[in-house]
């Protein structure tokens, strides 16, 4: 499953909202934020892994059985009921979660180009600047983290290789969702921008 990384791309959604639709690459706009072109890169290194599963396979299995393998532990999208607060406390235990993991497909597949702690560092500080409370943002101990790789662990190769695979389609979609919220979240500054408006930040006088 070695290959090499690419160039970061945007991901959408297929109709469905399952991320194993067509992928479409579009330009990075100008007022794009820092922040959406970290969750666009780290979206972007795993755009290659349905080639990868498909030819690993020999075109025996499709992409989407992979749904029938999803791990209970692993996040995929930001629940509709939570708020943007929770929602990127949400998504910081997310990161956390698959980095733990993710030494899973390390094990499985040693050439595979995992995300890295820098890089999940990165979007967490891009998580703790719009957080109300970043304090609360707290990584997995030990402990846990060693409780989680139990949890997924399975005796024979075949489920081992679709446990990995599992664990990067998830983190795909986890990504793709990522790169939707801020995007959301950012859209009022963003359409100021594009009319050649300025955001005003108010703030309140001391008497």
């Amino acid at each position: 499953m070695q290959r090499a990384l690419g160039a970061p791309t945007e991901l959408t959604e297929s109709p469905a909202g399952d991320p194993s639709g067509d992928e479409a690459q579009e330009e990075v706009e100008d007022n794009t934020s820092d922040a959406v072109k970290a969750w666009m890169y780290a979206a972007g290194t795993l755009s290659g892994h349905e080639q990868e599963f498909v030819d690993e396979f020999h075109h025996g299995l499709k992409y989407n059985i992979l749904d029938q393998y999803t791990i209970a532990c692993l996040p995929k999208d930001c629940p509709s009921s939570y708020n943007k607060e929770a929602c990127l406390q949400w998504l910081a235990k997310g990161l956390f979660t698959y980095t733990a993991v993710l030494k899973y497909v390390a094990k499985e597949y040693p050439n595979q180009r995992i995300f890295t702690v820098a890089e999940r560092d990165n979007l967490i500080q891009h998580i703790k600047d719009k957080m109300r409370h970043p304090e609360h943002v707290t990584a997995l101990t030990r402990g846990q983290e060693e409780q989680l790789l139990r949890n997924i662990d399975t005796p024979t190769l075949y489920n081992r290789k679709m446990t990995a695979h599992s664990i990067l389609y998830t983190f795909r979609h986890f990504l793709i969702g990522g790169q939707r919220q801020f995007r959301k979240w950012e859209q009022p500054r963003r359409s100021l921008t594009n009319k050649g408006i300025t955001p005003v930040t108010y703030q309140m006088l001391k008497r």
